[in-house]
């Protein structure tokens, strides 16, 4: 059975670009905030599009209120800079007089991975943050960087703690790799499309998750997954070509969809034993949903079909909505 979400407190969305980790998240963090638990999602890199999702316009360093108990941040380094520099030196004119310096922020620029280290250092002080003498988040989101950057970012702890072993930095990095490998409060939930490619850079990351990071990971979450509502004996003998005769060009047209979909559903679901037979899981179906706007409605629609397998024993199916996509 897959785990449950809801006990965890750090949850790091990760998969190809274009597979729809930014959807999965929000869906994930609509799912959290209905449960009654105030969430963040946290988007780390330059792009940031969650909050258009809800109906917002912009995104914000600091929280934005996306709905009842969800909120979004943007993490940039430059802010994330500021953030860092003002807890440590206390005084904005200090701060100014250091790190607005020209010369100061040319030297900062050059320094390999200072970046990533201060995104991700912002995404650990989102799990740790204190509000009124409790934690601030009850669950933490991060929406992370595609496959590649994404685990040279969750890898820096470790990349860090190889060439400094004391001092301040040290110490936040042991901090931020205790978090990533603890169990109890953090999983990594894949996230894949049934494709060639998705499907193996899904293995590759797992792989790379489970042994170079020694992250644990949570559920396997498969989007746009197409329905197949005809039973076996039907769909084969569709797809093996038997048709009606006598068929209206409106008809034909219809019927020229149908094939494709019946005909993508299929090569689907040999992608889909791949990753069963590879992982020894089974993942969360989302479905393919209806062309047009992809909002907040839409989205509920996927934390509902991820509520409804988790709280299912394994093998479900996916809802039913037609086509297109989540971004």
């Amino acid at each position: 059975m897959n785990p449950d979400l809801l006990d965890k407190r750090f949850l790091v969305v990760a998969g190809k670009g274009g597979v729809g980790k930014s959807s999965v998240a929000c869906a994930l963090g609509l799912r959290s905030a209905r449960a009654g638990k105030r969430t963040v999602v946290a988007e780390l890199g330059a792009r940031s599009s969650i909050p258009g999702l809800f109906g917002k316009s912009g995104s914000s360093y600091e929280p934005l209120k996306l709905t009842e108990n969800l909120f979004s941040v943007h993490v940039e380094p430059d802010p994330a800079l500021r953030e860092y520099a003002m807890r440590k030196l206390k005084f904005e004119t200090l701060y100014n007089l250091v790190f607005e310096n020209e010369g100061v922020r040319r030297f900062l620029e050059v320094i390999p991975g200072m970046n990533e280290l201060l995104i991700l250092g912002k995404a650990y002080d989102l799990e740790r943050e204190i509000s009124a003498g409790a934690p601030a988040w009850d669950t933490v989101i991060i929406d992370a960087p595609a496959t590649g950057h994404g685990v040279s970012l969750l890898r820096l702890p470790q990349v860090i703690l190889q060439v400094v072993e004391q001092g301040p930095m040290a110490e936040e990095a042991r901090r931020m790799r205790a978090l990533l490998e603890d169990a109890s409060r953090t999983a990594m939930v894949l996230v894949t499309l049934l494709e060639e490619m998705p499907v193996r850079e899904t293995l590759e990351l797992h792989e790379m998750a489970t042994s170079t990071l020694a992250m644990p990971i949570g559920p396997l979450i498969v989007n746009r997954v197409w329905p197949s509502e005809l039973s076996t004996e039907a769909r084969d003998r569709w797809l093996s070509g038997e048709r009606p005769q006598g068929l209206t060009s409106e008809l034909a047209a219809q019927i020229h969809t149908l094939d494709r979909s019946l005909g993508r559903a299929a090569w689907q679901r040999e992608h889909l034993r791949t990753l069963r037979e590879h992982l020894g899981v089974d993942p969360l179906l989302l479905p393919e949903l209806p062309r047009g706007t992809f909002d907040r409605t839409s989205i509920l629609t996927l934390a509902q079909a991820i509520n409804s397998q988790l709280e299912a024993e394994p093998n479900p199916s996916p809802p039913t909505p037609s086509p297109r996509s989540a971004p």
